[in-house]
């Protein structure tokens, strides 16, 4: 069940799972997904640690956005729901536009930051990529969310996955269709004006990459010069997934994770 939080005039959906005095973990979603793309992971994450799950706004259960936010006012959001649930100080793992937020995080509060888990997600949008976004927000203001829902499932999930699991596939459209067309565009006017590559050499946490060998949207040689500017940085490639690794591929993404995970985040 999920609680909500005001923050910035708007109420913001989340939910806390595990132990208090476990380290923490924050999941980070992907555009026009929710807190509950994570479903895979979570019965692992919680039995030994802190997680906290959220809703980006406009998106799940979190009030559409007021104005236009830029993944600084992500950041800002996200540590404001830290304090308000006591969190001092997480791993985040970042999925896509989470993992946008989550570079944004490491930069804003490094001393909040205990690792950094960059998940099939980008540092720099090129006009190419603004055209592309352009047209997303001109297909949603004139037909709504719908319109992205069968493009996004090619982009998602290979071919093979569509076909093998059409339940998860229904599934993750449903979590789309609970997106606002406000929330989408907010989402995409942010990666827009996305550039953290001069910043990512400022990142100090441990690091983890995890692209998807076929994602479409973010390619592995995007991952692997974000670990080149990453200090010490890791990388493991998710073989055989696309661009949602952690539904296509849960078992040997969760397996990635957690060898990390107690590598950083040790229990007590």
């Amino acid at each position: 069940m999920k609680q909500k939080t005001e923050i910035r005039g708007r109420n913001i959906a989340y939910a806390l799972l595990g132990a208090e005095d476990a380290p923490a973990v924050v999941l980070g979603h992907a555009l026009g997904a929710n807190s509950h793309i994570w479903g895979y992971q979570l019965p692992l994450l919680s039995a030994r640690f802190r997680v906290l799950v959220y809703d980006i706004p406009g998106h799940g259960e979190s009030d559409p956005p007021i104005g236009q936010d830029s993944f600084d006012d992500f950041a800002r959001d996200l540590v404001a729901l830290l304090d308000r649930t006591g969190i001092s100080r997480a791993t985040l793992v970042g999925l896509s536009i989470g993992g946008m937020i989550a570079q944004h995080f490491a930069s804003l509060y490094p001393d909040r930051l205990q690792a950094l888990v960059l998940c099939s997600t980008g540092c720099q949008t090129n006009e190419a990529g603004k055209k592309i976004f352009e047209d997303r927000i001109a297909q949603v203001n004139e037909g709504g969310v719908e319109t992205q829902v069968e493009g996004s499932i090619t982009r998602w999930f290979t071919p093979q996955f569509v076909s093998d699991a059409p339940a998860t596939v229904e599934w993750v459209k449903w979590m789309y269709r609970k997106t606002s067309p406000a929330g989408f565009i907010n989402g995409c006017r942010a990666i827009q004006e996305l550039d953290t590559l001069d910043r990512l050499s400022n990142i100090t946490a441990p690091t983890l990459l995890i692209p998807g060998e076929l994602d479409q949207a973010f390619p592995q040689s995007v991952s692997r010069t974000m670990q080149s500017r990453i200090k010490n940085a890791q990388l493991k490639l998710l073989t055989g997934a696309a661009h949602i690794g952690n539904v296509e591929l849960p078992h040997r993404f969760n397996e990635i994770l957690f060898e990390f995970l107690a590598e950083v985040a040790p229990q007590n």
